[in-house]
Protein backbone atom coordinates (compact mmCIF):
# COMPACT_ATOMS: atom_id res chain seq x y z
CA UNK A 1 0.00 0.00 0.00
CA UNK A 2 2.89 2.37 0.78
CA UNK A 3 4.50 1.78 -2.63
CA UNK A 4 1.19 2.34 -4.44
CA UNK A 5 0.57 5.56 -2.52
CA UNK A 6 4.03 6.89 -3.39
CA UNK A 7 3.52 5.99 -7.05
CA UNK A 8 0.22 7.89 -7.16
CA UNK A 9 1.65 10.91 -5.35
CA UNK A 10 4.60 11.07 -7.76
CA UNK A 11 2.32 10.92 -10.82
CA UNK A 12 -0.68 12.95 -9.66
CA UNK A 13 -1.54 14.49 -13.02
CA UNK A 14 -1.21 11.19 -14.87
CA UNK A 15 -3.45 9.41 -12.37
CA UNK A 16 -6.00 12.24 -12.43
CA UNK A 17 -6.05 12.23 -16.23
CA UNK A 18 -6.50 8.45 -16.29
CA UNK A 19 -9.54 8.58 -14.02
CA UNK A 20 -11.05 11.50 -15.94
CA UNK A 21 -10.85 9.43 -19.14
CA UNK A 22 -12.27 6.37 -17.37
CA UNK A 23 -15.15 8.41 -15.93
CA UNK A 24 -16.06 9.92 -19.30
CA UNK A 25 -15.96 6.49 -20.96
CA UNK A 26 -17.93 5.01 -18.07
CA UNK A 27 -20.78 7.52 -18.38
CA UNK A 28 -20.89 6.81 -22.11
CA UNK A 29 -21.15 3.08 -21.35
CA UNK A 30 -24.13 3.33 -18.96
CA UNK A 31 -26.75 3.37 -21.73
CA UNK A 32 -25.28 0.51 -23.82
CA UNK A 33 -24.64 -1.54 -20.67
CA UNK A 34 -28.28 -1.23 -19.58
CA UNK A 35 -29.48 -2.09 -23.09
CA UNK A 36 -27.34 -5.26 -23.00
CA UNK A 37 -28.84 -6.46 -19.70
CA UNK A 38 -31.35 -9.28 -19.86
CA UNK A 39 -34.88 -8.32 -18.74
CA UNK A 40 -35.64 -11.95 -17.90
CA UNK A 41 -35.32 -13.26 -14.36
CA UNK A 42 -35.23 -16.98 -15.04
CA UNK A 43 -35.17 -19.77 -12.48
CA UNK A 44 -34.50 -23.14 -14.17
CA UNK A 45 -35.50 -26.05 -12.02
CA UNK A 46 -38.65 -24.46 -10.61
CA UNK A 47 -41.97 -25.93 -11.75
CA UNK A 48 -43.38 -22.54 -12.76
CA UNK A 49 -40.34 -21.78 -14.92
CA UNK A 50 -40.43 -25.19 -16.60
CA UNK A 51 -44.15 -24.78 -17.31
CA UNK A 52 -43.57 -21.35 -18.86
CA UNK A 53 -40.79 -22.79 -21.00
CA UNK A 54 -43.08 -25.55 -22.30
CA UNK A 55 -45.89 -23.08 -23.06
CA UNK A 56 -43.51 -20.87 -25.02
CA UNK A 57 -42.07 -23.88 -26.87
CA UNK A 58 -45.48 -25.30 -27.82
CA UNK A 59 -47.32 -22.09 -28.70
CA UNK A 60 -44.46 -19.70 -29.49
CA UNK A 61 -45.77 -17.23 -26.92
CA UNK A 62 -47.41 -17.11 -23.49
CA UNK A 63 -45.42 -18.56 -20.63
CA UNK A 64 -43.75 -15.79 -18.67
CA UNK A 65 -44.88 -13.09 -21.15
CA UNK A 66 -47.61 -10.93 -19.63
CA UNK A 67 -50.78 -10.86 -21.78
CA UNK A 68 -52.39 -7.77 -23.24
CA UNK A 69 -55.86 -7.41 -21.69
CA UNK A 70 -58.64 -5.69 -23.70
CA UNK A 71 -61.56 -4.80 -21.40
CA UNK A 72 -65.02 -3.50 -22.14
CA UNK A 73 -67.72 -2.40 -19.69
CA UNK A 74 -71.11 -2.46 -21.36
CA UNK A 75 -73.64 0.31 -20.73
CA UNK A 76 -76.55 -0.09 -18.33
CA UNK A 77 -79.13 -2.55 -19.63
CA UNK A 78 -76.72 -4.56 -21.77
CA UNK A 79 -74.80 -7.76 -21.02
CA UNK A 80 -72.53 -10.08 -22.98
CA UNK A 81 -75.66 -12.08 -23.80
CA UNK A 82 -77.36 -9.12 -25.48
CA UNK A 83 -77.84 -9.49 -29.27
CA UNK A 84 -74.75 -8.60 -31.31
CA UNK A 85 -72.38 -8.13 -28.36
CA UNK A 86 -70.48 -11.38 -28.86
CA UNK A 87 -70.08 -10.70 -32.57
CA UNK A 88 -68.79 -7.20 -31.92
CA UNK A 89 -66.35 -8.53 -29.32
CA UNK A 90 -65.09 -11.07 -31.83
CA UNK A 91 -64.63 -8.28 -34.37
CA UNK A 92 -62.63 -6.19 -31.87
CA UNK A 93 -60.27 -9.10 -31.20
CA UNK A 94 -59.94 -9.67 -34.93
CA UNK A 95 -58.51 -6.15 -35.23
CA UNK A 96 -55.89 -6.98 -32.61
CA UNK A 97 -55.02 -10.22 -34.39
CA UNK A 98 -54.63 -8.27 -37.63
CA UNK A 99 -52.27 -5.82 -35.91
CA UNK A 100 -50.44 -8.62 -34.08
CA UNK A 101 -50.60 -11.59 -36.48
CA UNK A 102 -48.52 -13.90 -34.24
CA UNK A 103 -50.65 -13.34 -31.16
CA UNK A 104 -53.09 -15.78 -29.54
CA UNK A 105 -56.27 -14.62 -27.86
CA UNK A 106 -58.94 -16.07 -25.62
CA UNK A 107 -62.23 -14.44 -24.63
CA UNK A 108 -65.86 -15.14 -23.86
CA UNK A 109 -66.59 -14.79 -27.56
CA UNK A 110 -64.10 -17.52 -28.54
CA UNK A 111 -64.53 -19.89 -25.59
CA UNK A 112 -67.95 -19.25 -24.10
CA UNK A 113 -66.30 -19.38 -20.68
CA UNK A 114 -68.06 -17.20 -18.10
CA UNK A 115 -64.72 -16.74 -16.32
CA UNK A 116 -64.16 -13.90 -18.80
CA UNK A 117 -67.37 -12.16 -17.64
CA UNK A 118 -68.23 -10.28 -14.44
CA UNK A 119 -71.07 -11.47 -12.22
CA UNK A 120 -73.47 -8.84 -13.58
CA UNK A 121 -72.58 -9.77 -17.18
CA UNK A 122 -71.67 -6.19 -18.11
CA UNK A 123 -67.87 -6.38 -17.98
CA UNK A 124 -65.80 -8.77 -20.04
CA UNK A 125 -62.14 -9.05 -20.94
CA UNK A 126 -59.85 -11.01 -23.21
CA UNK A 127 -56.30 -12.31 -22.94
CA UNK A 128 -53.99 -11.65 -25.88
CA UNK A 129 -50.62 -13.42 -25.74
CA UNK A 130 -47.75 -12.15 -27.85
CA UNK A 131 -44.47 -13.83 -28.88
CA UNK A 132 -41.61 -13.67 -26.39
CA UNK A 133 -39.44 -11.29 -28.38
CA UNK A 134 -37.18 -10.22 -25.50
CA UNK A 135 -35.57 -6.77 -25.45
CA UNK A 136 -35.54 -4.00 -22.87
CA UNK A 137 -39.31 -3.40 -22.97
CA UNK A 138 -40.89 -6.66 -24.26
CA UNK A 139 -44.59 -6.25 -24.94
CA UNK A 140 -44.81 -2.47 -24.72
CA UNK A 141 -44.62 -1.93 -28.48
CA UNK A 142 -47.30 -4.61 -29.02
CA UNK A 143 -49.50 -3.04 -26.32
CA UNK A 144 -49.35 0.30 -28.13
CA UNK A 145 -50.20 -1.43 -31.41
CA UNK A 146 -53.23 -3.08 -29.77
CA UNK A 147 -54.38 0.29 -28.43
CA UNK A 148 -54.05 1.82 -31.89
CA UNK A 149 -55.97 -1.07 -33.46
CA UNK A 150 -58.86 -0.62 -31.01
CA UNK A 151 -59.01 3.18 -31.24
CA UNK A 152 -62.63 4.08 -31.93
CA UNK A 153 -63.81 0.45 -31.70
CA UNK A 154 -66.92 -0.11 -29.58
CA UNK A 155 -68.68 -3.18 -28.26
CA UNK A 156 -72.34 -2.71 -27.36
CA UNK A 157 -71.79 1.04 -27.51
CA UNK A 158 -68.81 1.08 -25.10
CA UNK A 159 -65.19 1.67 -26.01
CA UNK A 160 -62.73 -1.20 -25.68
CA UNK A 161 -59.88 -0.29 -23.32
CA UNK A 162 -56.48 -2.00 -23.34
CA UNK A 163 -54.76 -2.77 -20.08
CA UNK A 164 -52.29 -5.32 -18.75
CA UNK A 165 -48.77 -5.03 -17.37
CA UNK A 166 -47.14 -3.97 -20.65
CA UNK A 167 -49.91 -1.51 -21.51
CA UNK A 168 -49.55 0.14 -18.10
CA UNK A 169 -45.78 0.30 -18.50
CA UNK A 170 -46.13 1.80 -21.95
CA UNK A 171 -48.56 4.39 -20.61
CA UNK A 172 -46.17 5.31 -17.82
CA UNK A 173 -43.27 5.65 -20.24
CA UNK A 174 -41.21 3.05 -18.38
CA UNK A 175 -39.19 2.13 -21.44
CA UNK A 176 -37.86 5.67 -21.58
CA UNK A 177 -37.20 5.90 -17.86
CA UNK A 178 -35.52 2.59 -17.02
CA UNK A 179 -31.97 3.81 -16.62
CA UNK A 180 -33.11 7.32 -15.70
CA UNK A 181 -35.15 5.90 -12.82
CA UNK A 182 -32.12 4.13 -11.39
CA UNK A 183 -29.96 7.23 -11.78
CA UNK A 184 -32.59 9.44 -10.16
CA UNK A 185 -32.87 7.02 -7.25
CA UNK A 186 -29.10 7.03 -6.88
CA UNK A 187 -29.05 10.84 -7.01
CA UNK A 188 -31.67 11.08 -4.26
CA UNK A 189 -29.62 8.70 -2.11
CA UNK A 190 -26.49 10.73 -2.83
CA UNK A 191 -28.19 13.96 -1.78
CA UNK A 192 -29.28 12.34 1.47
CA UNK A 193 -25.73 11.15 2.06
CA UNK A 194 -24.41 14.64 1.26
CA UNK A 195 -26.55 16.15 4.02
CA UNK A 196 -25.08 13.71 6.53
CA UNK A 197 -21.52 14.29 5.29
CA UNK A 198 -21.90 18.09 5.43
CA UNK A 199 -23.09 17.74 9.01
CA UNK A 200 -20.06 15.56 9.86
CA UNK A 201 -17.33 17.46 8.03
CA UNK A 202 -18.75 20.99 7.91
CA UNK A 203 -16.39 21.67 5.00
CA UNK A 204 -15.76 21.04 1.31
CA UNK A 205 -14.36 17.59 2.23
CA UNK A 206 -17.96 16.36 2.42
CA UNK A 207 -17.93 16.12 -1.39
CA UNK A 208 -14.90 13.81 -1.55
CA UNK A 209 -16.74 10.57 -0.60
CA UNK A 210 -19.50 11.44 -3.09
CA UNK A 211 -16.86 12.03 -5.75
CA UNK A 212 -15.70 8.44 -5.25
CA UNK A 213 -19.26 7.19 -5.82
CA UNK A 214 -19.55 9.48 -8.85
CA UNK A 215 -16.60 7.62 -10.40
CA UNK A 216 -17.15 4.11 -9.01
CA UNK A 217 -20.75 3.54 -10.13
CA UNK A 218 -20.31 4.43 -13.83
CA UNK A 219 -16.95 2.60 -13.88
CA UNK A 220 -18.77 -0.55 -12.78
CA UNK A 221 -21.14 -0.24 -15.74
CA UNK A 222 -18.07 0.03 -17.95
CA UNK A 223 -17.00 -3.40 -16.64
CA UNK A 224 -20.53 -4.82 -17.00
CA UNK A 225 -20.81 -3.89 -20.69
CA UNK A 226 -18.40 -6.53 -22.09
CA UNK A 227 -19.71 -9.15 -19.64
CA UNK A 228 -23.34 -8.51 -20.64
CA UNK A 229 -22.31 -8.77 -24.30
CA UNK A 230 -20.92 -12.27 -23.73
CA UNK A 231 -23.55 -13.76 -21.41
CA UNK A 232 -26.93 -13.07 -19.83
CA UNK A 233 -26.73 -10.54 -17.00
CA UNK A 234 -29.97 -9.73 -15.19
CA UNK A 235 -31.32 -6.19 -15.26
CA UNK A 236 -31.38 -6.38 -11.45
CA UNK A 237 -27.62 -5.73 -11.58
CA UNK A 238 -28.16 -2.03 -12.28
CA UNK A 239 -29.94 -1.62 -8.95
CA UNK A 240 -27.24 -3.55 -7.10
CA UNK A 241 -24.53 -1.42 -8.69
CA UNK A 242 -26.30 1.80 -7.72
CA UNK A 243 -27.10 0.81 -4.14
CA UNK A 244 -23.94 -1.11 -3.23
CA UNK A 245 -21.70 1.24 -5.21
CA UNK A 246 -23.09 4.31 -3.50
CA UNK A 247 -22.89 2.81 -0.01
CA UNK A 248 -19.47 1.21 -0.27
CA UNK A 249 -17.82 4.08 -2.16
CA UNK A 250 -18.95 6.61 0.45
CA UNK A 251 -18.14 4.29 3.36
CA UNK A 252 -14.61 3.47 2.24
CA UNK A 253 -13.81 7.02 1.12
CA UNK A 254 -15.06 8.24 4.48
CA UNK A 255 -12.60 6.00 6.31
CA UNK A 256 -9.64 7.31 4.35
CA UNK A 257 -10.71 10.98 4.49
CA UNK A 258 -11.34 10.92 8.24
CA UNK A 259 -7.96 9.27 8.83
CA UNK A 260 -6.25 11.85 6.58
CA UNK A 261 -7.86 14.71 8.53
CA UNK A 262 -6.62 13.23 11.80
CA UNK A 263 -3.10 13.06 10.44
CA UNK A 264 -3.26 16.63 9.16
CA UNK A 265 -4.17 17.88 12.63
CA UNK A 266 -0.85 16.64 13.98
CA UNK A 267 1.91 19.30 14.10
CA UNK A 268 4.64 19.31 11.45
CA UNK A 269 2.91 16.72 9.24
CA UNK A 270 2.96 17.51 5.53
CA UNK A 271 0.07 16.70 3.24
CA UNK A 272 1.94 13.89 1.48
CA UNK A 273 2.94 12.35 4.79
CA UNK A 274 -0.68 12.53 5.96
CA UNK A 275 -1.85 10.82 2.75
CA UNK A 276 0.73 8.04 3.11
CA UNK A 277 -0.16 7.46 6.75
CA UNK A 278 -3.88 7.44 6.00
CA UNK A 279 -3.45 4.98 3.16
CA UNK A 280 -1.15 2.74 5.19
CA UNK A 281 -3.78 2.37 7.90
CA UNK A 282 -7.26 3.18 6.54
CA UNK A 283 -6.30 2.16 2.99
CA UNK A 284 -5.25 -1.29 4.15
CA UNK A 285 -8.56 -1.63 6.00
CA UNK A 286 -10.44 -0.69 2.83
CA UNK A 287 -8.58 -3.32 0.79
CA UNK A 288 -9.24 -5.99 3.40
CA UNK A 289 -12.90 -5.05 3.77
CA UNK A 290 -13.45 -4.79 0.00
CA UNK A 291 -11.91 -8.21 -0.53
CA UNK A 292 -14.21 -9.63 2.15
CA UNK A 293 -17.26 -8.09 0.48
CA UNK A 294 -16.22 -9.47 -2.91
CA UNK A 295 -15.71 -12.98 -1.51
CA UNK A 296 -19.04 -12.78 0.30
CA UNK A 297 -20.89 -11.83 -2.89
CA UNK A 298 -19.11 -14.56 -4.89
CA UNK A 299 -20.13 -17.11 -2.24
CA UNK A 300 -23.76 -16.59 -3.34
CA UNK A 301 -22.90 -18.73 -6.36
CA UNK A 302 -22.50 -21.68 -4.00
CA UNK A 303 -26.09 -21.39 -2.75
CA UNK A 304 -28.51 -23.93 -4.29
CA UNK A 305 -30.59 -21.28 -6.08
CA UNK A 306 -31.27 -22.43 -9.68
CA UNK A 307 -31.04 -19.11 -11.52
CA UNK A 308 -27.67 -18.31 -9.91
CA UNK A 309 -26.29 -21.71 -10.88
CA UNK A 310 -27.53 -21.28 -14.45
CA UNK A 311 -26.02 -17.81 -14.72
CA UNK A 312 -22.71 -19.02 -13.34
CA UNK A 313 -22.58 -21.95 -15.76
CA UNK A 314 -23.30 -19.65 -18.75
CA UNK A 315 -20.61 -17.23 -17.60
CA UNK A 316 -18.08 -20.05 -17.36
Amino acid sequence: MTALTRLVLHHKRLVLGFWVVVTVAAFAAIGPANDALSPQFNAPGLESFETNEKLAAIYGNGGDVAPIVPVVKLPQGKTVDSPGVTKQLDGALAKIEAALPKSRSASYASTGDRAFVSDDGRTTFALVYIPATGGVDPGQVEARQAQTALAGVTVGGSAVEVTGLDALRAGAGESEAGTVGVLVGTLVGALGALLVLVFVFRSFMAFVPLLMAFVAIPATFLLILPLASLTDVSVIVQYLVALIGLGIAIDYALLVVVRWREERQRPDVTNEAAVQSAMQRAGSSVVFSGTTVAISLLSLLALPVPFRAASASRAC
